[in-house]
């Protein structure tokens, strides 16, 4: 897996066109999340609130940005005006239609998980940060008397809409051209004809920016640092800059703050992969204990948090609760047989039904011409590997039973992965097959609490599939 999970830096002097025209060409992926909430929304136009489908899509920047693209490119008189709101888009396009088209498009996490988890973990902490600056300044906004709230929550949900974009290529087959981040955003909202407001918030390089414009850009400012702890740099000056816009004591300012992280750690933090929301619980009322001295003289280190098995799998249990992909799921299950219980290498060879065989979807930790990545398994002829296939079970193949099972093994197996010691367990959705998981050591031994712990990860992973399947189906029977 990659480990980068920052945006490439251009060459000097790039142009920026060939960037724009080439997402230009091309739909924008969304959540996962968001694609499983507008399929519970199919054939619902009767009884379906449209604040409902409007909460679901301002949750996700990438749709909201696709949506807006699509509808102010529409054919329209000299009267007619940009679309701003979400709730617009719908009245525009109709309930059916909205939730049909958009439910089609492609999920962030079928183009970046597994392979490229670095990168979509920076574009949920973006997501995660765009939310909070639309709800800051919406807040802000409201103080302002502002009639045109959609225009400063939608503004601020998309300001860094270039930099998700850029995550995103890390999994499209074709390579997208080189790009100069520098007031790209402008650029991108004019080439999608956005509404022109957009570019007049986020433009701070003009030196005539209006007081709504300033209160926005301390909103945006305040979201990214805020994102990394109250007590960041700058955070002071923003809120000076907001009490002193808004005519209001700096107190009062940072006390809406603080109400605004508080009920977005409650009850809108999404992802439990990135920022803790525990990082402001210090903004809470009441006095807090203060830490006792370490005893030892000499200072320590700080000692590096360890993620145990057990957070991997409650991660995968919440996960499963928000409609996580089968992509992300087994994402899941791979880091937890990897960091959790110690595989070097690990396989999932996935069941392909019409050819009755296995064939490998995911592998970790194997060489490029490791002979387990394009292994496939036969499964019309009997072996250990057929039998595991008809219910959920699992073997280690150990010194003391290799005489025992090694005549059993899939033909050539043993030519592919070596000759040391490994688990295999098959994997079961709804009481169907649908893979196996093999793990080793690559000639190491082999541990009883491994292979708990092993069983444990495919028997959890296979009760997240199970739940997503059920979600899936009962979206589709609304």
């Amino acid at each position: 897996m990659t480990t980068a999970d920052t945006v490439p830096k251009p060459p000097v002097g790039i142009d920026n066109e060939a960037w724009l025209g080439f997402w230009a060409r091309r739909g924008v992926p969304i959540l996962q999340s968001t694609k499983a909430a507008l399929a519970g929304f199919a054939g619902q136009a009767e009884t379906v609130k449209t604040s409902d489908i409007v909460d679901v899509v301002l949750r996700d920047p990438l749709l909201t940005a696709h949506a807006l693209r699509l509808i102010n490119q529409r054919e329209r008189g000299s009267l007619a005006a940009d679309v701003v709101s979400i709730e617009s888009v719908i009245l525009l396009m109709g309930v059916d239609a909205f939730v049909e088209q958009f439910a089609r498009l492609q999920s962030v996490e079928s183009l970046l998980l597994p392979k490229h988890a670095p990168r979509y973990f920076a574009l949920l902490r973006d997501v995660a940060t765009a939310r909070l600056a639309a709800r800051l300044a919406r807040e802000f906004g409201v103080l302002r008397y502002d009639a045109r709230l959609d225009e400063i929550f939608v503004t601020a949900l998309l300001a860094n809409l270039p930099r998700m974009l850029r995550y995103i290529e890390a999994g499209l087959t074709d390579k997208a051209p080189p790009v100069d981040m520098a007031g790209i955003s402008l650029s991108l909202f004019s080439r999608w004809h956005l509404p022109e407001v957009f570019a007049t918030l986020l433009d701070d390089e003009s030196g005539s920016a209006s007081q709504r414009a300033l209160l926005h850009q301390a909103a945006l400012r305040l979201a990214d640092h805020l994102q990394l702890g109250w007590w960041q740099d700058g955070v002071a000056a923003d809120i000076h800059i907001a009490a002193h816009t808004l005519g209001i004591e700096e107190s009062e300012a940072w006390q809406l703050v603080c109400d605004s992280l508080l009920h977005f750690a409650r009850k809108d933090w999404p992802y439990a992969q990135i920022f803790p929301p525990a990082r402001w619980l210090p903004m809470l009322p009441g006095e807090w204990p203060k830490p006792q001295q370490p005893k030892t003289p000499d200072a320590q280190p700080a000692a590096t948090v360890k993620v145990t098995l057990a957070d991997i799998l409650r991660e995968m249990n919440r996960a499963s609760d928000r409609g996580a992909s089968f992509n992300q799921l087994m994402g899941l299950a791979i880091r937890a047989l990897s960091e959790g219980v110690g595989m070097k290498r690990i396989v999932f060879s996935l069941l392909l039904a019409g050819q009755n065989a296995l064939k490998t979807r995911y592998v970790v930790s194997a060489n490029q011409d490791d002979a387990l990545r394009n292994f496939q398994v036969d499964l019309a002829v009997p072996h250990m590997f057929t039998r595991l296939m008809l219910k959920p079970q699992s073997i280690w193949l150990n010194n003391g039973n290799k005489a025992q099972f090694e005549a059993l093994l899939p033909r050539g197996l043993r030519q592919a992965a070596g000759s040391g010691e490994f688990f295999a367990m098959s994997l079961f959705v709804n009481d169907k097959p649908i893979g196996l998981f093999f793990a080793d050591d690559q000639g190491g031994g082999l541990s009883e609490a491994q292979y708990n712990n092993f069983k444990q990860v495919c028997l959890v992973t296979g009760q997240c599939l199970t739940l997503q399947a059920r979600h899936l189906d009962l979206g589709g029977k609304h």
